[in-house]
């Protein structure tokens, strides 16, 4: 079963104007953590973890840099 995690958060972009491009960026995230199907059926984070055999899996929010 696929189940997307959704994390609410935002993106921070600098540009430097000198440069006249951006020079990076990052994902800030927020405290609202939503777990659904493929189809986007809502589904219960209980839900989620009884499916894993181990701890919660970490994916790191890492943006490629320009």
């Amino acid at each position: 079963m696929i189940i997307n995690k959704i994390t609410t958060g935002f993106v921070v972009q600098s540009f430097d104007t000198d440069k006249q491009q951006f020079v990076k960026q990052e994902f800030v995230t927020g405290d609202e953590v939503n777990h659904e199907t493929e189809d986007g059926e809502a589904i219960n984070v209980a839900h989620f973890k009884k499916r894993l055999t181990g701890p919660e899996p970490y994916l790191p929010f890492t943006m490629v840099q320009p």
